[in-house]
């Protein structure tokens, strides 16, 4: 049992942004800490394995501690890091990606490499949440509630500015619902001078490195366009050859751009909204395109054990792959593979796989996708190891 007040030396950063301090042989989790600093702390929560605490005193704080811009910080659960310097973030959250991909990869990445945006107004897409009081705005730290958010620094100016304009009313959802319908939590996507709201437009549209497309409101999109199309530009536009997969393609996003460089595309999505968006933006491509609204499991099950690729694109969900997909990723005949992945813990457990199934690392570069959080983004370009005669 760990005393219920203690002084705590914070040595890490965890993947979900807080500060990690060790007592007794304990992971105890501080947030609104950073690495370096000593902290007067309560403990609030303790389990077998680790334990949470919250900040009473910092004895010793850290020359990268800021002041936050944004006054609802703490209480709004969307960012965890406003409090330190936006570089010495990237810093960190390097740091936490090598000691994810050795804890629970069991290998070395070597020099991680990460790409940095701008630390604020990045983001394209939001999820709104009703208040109580009839407002607008975030869910609450530590709480099933939400917060009326009267600004948010994190969002592009065009979500701000409408933000910021529906909450000086003084109930604004009850508008709004008469136009989106009763949606608790609704989806915002703004580029430009452009905005859609879920419920009232079933698709948006984005315009990503010179190309547009459609995707579904309702259906996962990428959050930060500016730092998509710096992966696209340094992982995707060099990809070349005769056929490619994109495995959890979604809207097709990916296979825009591969359709300028392959002549055939196999696109697998099991979501109907996607792969009916895929396919409005990939109408008018010269590439052979086949589309199979399917699990990426039950298209393995399909597929012909003949089947072979130039190149496979994949771009999971947060849980990562299956074991059955690494597995067929084991045999089937592809010289590289490009793993997208929003989640280094899944994505450390799946190369560990995949390594021991004949695939080799060339390089992972990371993406600060969302800053302000703990979260990467990251691209993983793997190579079949060459078979060797007997």
């Amino acid at each position: 049992m760990i005393a219920d007040t203690l002084t705590l030396r914070v040595e890490k950063l965890s993947s979900n942004g807080e500060g990690i301090a060790f007592s007794e042989g304990k992971a105890i989790f501080l947030p609104y800490t950073i690495p370096g600093e000593t902290v007067l702390a309560e403990i609030i929560e303790e389990h077998s394995g680790f334990a949470r605490a919250r900040i009473i005193d910092i004895k010793e704080s850290s020359p990268y501690r800021v002041e936050p811009p944004c006054h609802h910080f703490g209480d709004c659960g969307g960012c965890s890091l406003q409090h330190v310097g936006y570089e010495h973030q990237a810093l960190l959250k390097k740091q936490a990606a090598l000691d994810t991909f050795l804890r629970i990869g069991g290998f070395d990445p070597g020099e991680l490499q990460i790409i940095i945006g701008e630390g604020y107004h990045c983001r394209n897409r939001a999820q709104i949440h009703a208040c109580g009081d009839g407002g607008l705005g975030f869910a609450k730290t530590g709480s099933h509630e939400s917060v009326r958010t009267s600004h948010c620094p994190a969002l592009v100016p065009i979500i701000e500015r409408w933000l910021v304009s529906e909450n000086r009313k003084a109930h604004p959802y009850r508008a709004l619902s008469a136009l989106i319908g009763d949606r608790p939590r609704f989806v915002v996507f703004g580029q430009e001078n452009r905005i859609y709201l879920e419920g009232r437009d079933n698709f948006a549209k984005a315009k990503v490195a010179g190309k547009e497309l459609r995707f579904s409101l309702a259906s996962f999109f990428q959050s930060n366009i500016f730092m998509l199309e710096r992966l696209i530009a340094e992982n995707v536009i060099s990809l070349y050859g005769k056929r490619a997969l994109d495995l959890y393609s979604g809207a097709g996003m990916f296979s825009l751009f591969l359709a300028d460089r392959f002549e055939a595309i196999d696109c697998v999505e099991s979501e109907a909204a996607s792969i009916e968006a895929a396919r409005m933006n990939l109408e008018s491509a010269a590439t052979k395109i086949e589309f199979s609204c399917t699990t990426v499991e039950n298209w393995i099950e399909a597929a012909r054990s003949s089947l072979s690729f130039d190149c496979i694109l994949a771009d999971p969900p947060r849980t990562g792959m299956t074991p059955k997909v690494r597995t067929w990723l084991s045999f089937v005949e592809a010289p590289m593979l490009l793993y997208i992945s929003c989640d280094l813990a899944s994505l450390a457990r799946d190369l560990r796989d995949l390594f021991q199934k004949g695939w080799q690392l060339e390089n992972i570069i990371l993406y600060d996708f969302y800053p302000q959080t703990g979260r990467l983004e990251a691209a993983a370009r793997l190579i079949k190891e060459a078979k060797h005669g007997p």
